[in-house]
């Protein structure tokens, strides 16, 4: 007998002799890796040497150690390079609109003015990354170091964003855990550990989830989470729907929570029409002054009788 059999359990970021991960960060979906990734605890180890035990150490002690994960970004965009680059600004004012400045950042510390919080999932066979706590690891103190080149031009190479990434050991509040002074992550369930949960920054733009006709001069647009205008005086201006292929603009608008109610002219609407709607980028926001992406021609649902 060699000794107790060690379970596997259940989480996907072992599992298996080959592995895929997606990558987040700050709250951004950084997309999936090409080639390999590879994380390791980076340790230094002190030889302890006695007079009288000759050359050889004695015993080892760690003096320090960070979490190093090594791989590269498989997808690129100019606001990637903001996010991961310390110097570089990037936005948009429109949907086919892009801007942004390559400057620098030297001198400064990376742990105060860049680190963020990371994740990384499993993927599924096809590519999907998993949902379940279990086959995520989740960071709380990451730096993102670019290794690579920033944008590689060529007729058939793959563009690449390769990268190293520092974790250091966050020191816990008290309270927050009675079993662990402090960590660099964790997977699974926090409760489960005994350690705080990773507060993720609101990055997410709302999201239209449905378009409905309720009536001859009433269309209702709902988020998924709860949203303001962005001008309360041009919204209407921003949006329009197509009636069988005939345009006509909303002549008022309210939101309640995450519905926003547009008032169109009389009998505009009729059963059997066939109605799309579409919205500008940046008309309504959420508490994290989230703004929308571009809605175009999304299909409304129209059960008038």
């Amino acid at each position: 007998m060699f000794g107790g059999i060690i379970g596997s359990g259940s989480s996907k970021l072992v599992a298996g002799p080959l592995g895929v991960v997606k990558v987040g960060f700050k709250g951004y979906d950084l997309g999936k890796t090409t080639a390999e990734t590879t994380m390791k605890v980076d340790q230094d180890i002190k030889d302890i040497i006695y007079q009288q035990d000759g050359t050889k150490p004695s015993d080892k002690v760690r003096t320090g150690a960070v979490v190093l994960i090594t791989g590269t970004l498989g997808e690129v965009k100019t606001k990637t390079l903001a996010l991961l680059q310390a110097g570089i600004t990037a936005g948009h004012a429109s949907a086919d609109e892009d801007f942004g400045v390559l400057g620098r950042s030297v001198y400064q510390s990376m742990r105060d003015n860049e680190v963020g919080g990371l994740k990384l999932a499993a993927c599924s066979a096809d590519g999907i990354a998993s949902e379940e706590p279990e086959d995520q690891f989740c960071f709380y103190e990451a730096v993102f170091n670019l290794t690579g080149n920033l944008v590689n031009w060529g007729a058939d190479v793959q563009r690449g964003l390769p990268f190293e990434i520092y974790v250091f050991f966050h020191p816990f509040a008290e309270g927050e855990s009675t079993a662990h002074r402090g960590a660099f992550g964790y997977w699974g369930d926090p409760e489960d550990s005994n350690v705080p949960a990773i507060k993720w920054p609101d990055v997410a733009a709302p999201v239209v989830t449905g378009v409905e006709v309720e009536d001859a001069t009433t269309l209702t647009v709902t988020f998924d989470k709860n949203v303001t205008e962005v001008e309360d005086e041009t919204t209407e201006d921003k949006i329009i729907a197509s009636v069988d292929g005939a345009f006509v603009a909303p002549t008022a608008s309210v939101i309640i929570t995450n519905v926003l109610t547009l008032t169109f002219p009389d009998a505009t609407f009729a059963a059997g029409d066939e109605v799309l709607f579409s919205m500008s980028a940046g008309v309504v926001e959420d508490t994290a002054k989230n703004q929308n992406a571009v809605v175009a021609s999304r299909r409304a649902t129209n059960d008038l009788s």
